[in-house]
């Protein structure tokens, strides 16, 4: 009984014949695949980058965010994006060859942009253009650390892709400064103290709004109470590790109204307090004029409102003055809507002044997008634009767009350019000067510092933090750099009296095909005297 009980508990186990092979294969194919797809959930994002970014190689540096591909390249690789393939060859090429020359421990500095923001335009490929030909200069006659670059592309603004790159090359133990950062965004902010975080030196190139320095921009007494409120560029951005080489919109505005001092009769804005270039900006105008100006809003979505806009200013039968405090993307569909309202004969006004700052210098250049490049051409060869009765001037946002009695590196500067293999017109707007000037910037730091030791960020921190007077000023193509104590750009007189940056304003005149430059020319305009006139063509 009991031995029954025991049985029926434990059965006898019976001799089974051997799995036939086959079977071992179906049990091997559904172990590999749930393994597999368990490892995919568990590391699907590198997976999707590795099959969407980095031209299929087995590298998780780049990835994809929305439509396009962000993340770090130092070699070839240029997003998928056709404009930047020249550029990152170059940039490849020179970091292959760097060691050649240079005796010194290696360094590598990271350059930050947006590429593809339509912000930026096709004023991106030129800021790059300006960044590899400042490492080609560093590793040129002089060189001391063979130079590196490793390029961060920030994406779109509007998702998290930029902190994401900036984190990722924050990382590299390597990279001991970074060039560029972005443009005046919410989001750069938050880049700069990402980067601070890690006491990485930070030089900017193009970044003017007002709170983007290490202080808030204090000194100015900013008002940001028409900006977003959730934002953090009010307090300061990037501290003890933040610089920029552009200037600040206060000096900018401040320079326009010493070249004109009427009062406008329009501001011209957009809607909404997202854009740190315009929220910051618009309360210095109406400080330098007096308050309660006139503004007039257009949507920057909606293109169509800049055309309303255009003939409400064309109501007014004087010579009219209106400042655009907008992004240029929408400055070339202006002056083509007064064109065309003067050409059906459906404005009043005797004459339109435009004053516009820094970011006028996007009409300088070439257009990606094709709508924008016809609205852009029309308008500089539009009858009301070359007969100058509808007039732009803006401020540069490069110290020069030329050779000066003080930017003796220029011509150095326009030579690298051209041995580089890029088109000189591409310096026109002044984001390839501004980005040879922010990476020569760090280039001098690391000069300074001995060949035998490894560079540290710390090094390179404290000696750029050291450009504070002429004698020790970095010998820009836009001439002399050098900062004050919250990393903004000062300069000093003729006289040898210090003074606020101050930009130069200009006109912006139709192309004079018998000129020597390609671009888009300009004059300069200066303070107590009449608009100056356009040089013709014979």
């Amino acid at each position: 009984m009991e031995s029954r009980y025991w049985a029926g508990i434990f059965p006898k186990r019976r001799r089974s014949m051997p799995r036939p092979w086959t079977d071992w294969v179906r049990l091997g194919a559904v172990v590999i695949l749930v393994v597999g797809t368990l490892s995919g959930f568990a590391a699907r994002d590198p997976l999707r980058r590795l099959a969407t970014c980095n031209d299929g190689w087995p590298s998780t540096a780049a990835w994809a965010a929305g439509d396009e591909c962000v993340g770090l390249s130092e070699g070839p690789y240029s997003f998928g994006l056709p404009a930047f393939e020249h550029v990152m060859r170059v940039i490849d090429e020179q970091n292959r060859t760097a060691p050649d020359g240079c005796p010194g421990t290696p360094v590598t500095v990271g350059v930050l942009l947006t590429m593809t923001d339509e912000l930026a335009g096709s004023r991106a490929v030129h800021e790059l253009e300006g960044m590899a030909v400042g490492q080609r200069r560093a590793n040129d006659t002089g060189c001391v650390h063979p130079m590196r670059l490793v390029v961060g592309n920030l994406g779109d603004y509007g998702d998290s892709a930029a902190t994401a790159v900036a984190r990722k090359l924050a990382q590299r133990g390597d990279v001991v400064a970074v060039a560029g950062i972005g443009l005046s965004d919410q989001t750069t902010a938050e880049v700069a103290d990402l980067l601070a975080a890690e006491k990485i030196p930070m030089v900017s190139d193009v970044v003017t709004a007002e709170g983007f320095d290490q202080s808030g921009s204090a000194g100015d007494d900013p008002d940001f109470t028409r900006c977003d409120k959730d934002i953090t560029y009010p307090q300061g951005i990037g501290k003890d590790y933040f610089y920029r080489v552009a200037f600040r919109v206060a000096v900018q505005v401040r320079a326009l109204g010493a070249v004109a001092p009427i009062r406008p009769d329009f501001v011209m804005v957009p809607t909404g307090g997202s854009d740190p270039y315009t929220c910051t900006t618009l309360p210095f105008l109406h400080r330098q004029y007096g308050g309660d100006l006139l503004e007039v809003k257009f949507d920057a979505e909606e293109p169509t409102t800049v055309s309303q806009t255009a003939r409400r200013v064309c109501a007014t039968a004087k010579d009219v003055t209106i400042a655009y405090l907008a992004r240029g993307r929408d400055l070339g569909r202006l002056l083509y809507s007064l064109d065309e309202a003067y050409a059906n004969g459906q404005c009043a006004a005797t004459s339109i002044t435009v004053l516009s700052t820094s970011d006028g210098n996007r009409l300088r250049t070439v257009e990606s997008d094709a709508a924008l490049e016809d609205l852009r051409s029309k308008a500089l060869s539009s009858p009301s634009f070359t007969g100058g009765r509808v007039r732009l001037l803006f401020t540069l946002v490069a110290g020069a767009d030329g050779p000066e009695q003080d930017n003796p590196q220029w011509f150095a500067f326009e030579e690298a350019y051209a041995a580089a293999g890029f088109d000189l017109a591409h310096t026109g707007d002044g984001w390839a000067v501004n980005a040879y000037d922010a990476l020569s910037t760090v280039v001098t730091a690391v000069r300074a510092l001995p060949a035998a030791s490894t560079v540290q960020r710390s090094q390179v921190n404290i000696t750029i933090g050291g450009f504070t007077s002429p004698e020790l000023a970095v010998a820009g193509a836009g001439g002399p750099i050098f900062f004050d104590n919250s990393g903004n750009r000062v300069v000093f007189d003729k006289s040898g009296n210090r003074v606020d940056s101050v930009p130069a304003v200009v006109r912006l005149c139709p192309v004079d095909i018998s000129g020597a430059r390609s671009y888009v020319p300009t004059v300069e305009a200066k303070p107590g005297e009449p608009t100056p006139e356009c040089v013709r063509g014979a």
